[in-house]
């Protein structure tokens, strides 16, 4: 049994490169967006892919499951960025929306696809990197998993999969949201492990536990409630 436990446990980076998807029905505003992607990921020595489109019918057509980021204008003719969006968000839910527009007033229409952020044309130059910044954090927090072997068994679980770690003396439990197996077993350090993972959101509650804020329904003194009605007594 003690073998059968012994494991070891990593946070690793799954990505092999990014895929940008970029619409908009001006060639100039398109490659405009494309030479600030490329320049962005050049500064940062990020591996990119970028997919650019003046046709949003084409676009729709196009293999948008593999999409990451988006940037897409939203007055394109006869479908416009919210349309897109609505296709994006069914093939990759976790896609990232940025809308590019002159007209701040569509903003409200972009809740409905879950819009990251909108940037306005007249200021792209001066606040695309903050942007795009912004949606490589959101980015990672899909494209991280935790790593561990058992044996010549190796296991990778995103990061978004997990509900809470709990450590029991020199064992650690890893519950999961979904999975063939909800929960996992494998030596570790808690301070090591809370170091790791509070950058990418995760609380220590108690000594015991490191939950995924993400999945925190109610939080006071004595418990903490998550999602699926589990509740942790905080001693």
């Amino acid at each position: 049994m003690l073998k059968e436990m012994n494991r070891l446990w990593k946070l690793a980076d799954r990505r092999t490169g990014m895929n940008i998807l970029i619409c908009d029905d001006e060639l100039l505003a398109a490659e405009k967006i494309a030479d600030l992607v490329s320049h962005f990921a050049a500064q940062r020595h990020l591996a990119v892919s970028v997919v650019k489109f003046t046709d949003v019918e084409k676009c729709m057509k196009s293999s948008l499951e593999r999409c990451d980021i988006a940037f897409l204008d939203i007055d394109m003719k006869p479908y416009n960025g919210i349309d897109l969006a609505r296709v994006l968000h069914d093939a990759n839910p976790n896609a990232i929306i940025i809308f590019v527009t002159n007209y701040i007033e569509y903003a409200p229409a972009g809740y409905e696809v879950n819009a990251f952020r909108y940037l306005l044309k007249p200021e792209m130059e001066k606040t695309f990197d903050r942007f795009f910044e912004d949606a490589l954090d959101e980015y990672k927090k899909y494209h991280q998993i935790v790593s561990f072997s058992i044996d010549s068994e190796h296991i990778e679980v995103p990061v978004q999969n997990i509900l809470y770690f709990e450590s029991e003396q020199r064992i650690m439990k890893m519950h999961l949201i979904r999975g063939d197996r909800l929960c996992h077993r494998f030596y570790a350090s808690m301070t090591q492990m809370t170091a790791e993972l509070e950058p990418m959101g995760f609380l220590r509650i108690q000594k015991s536990y490191l939950v995924n804020m993400e999945y925190i329904e109610m939080l006071k003194y004595g418990e903490t409630r998550l999602k699926g009605g589990i509740v942790l007594k905080i001693k």
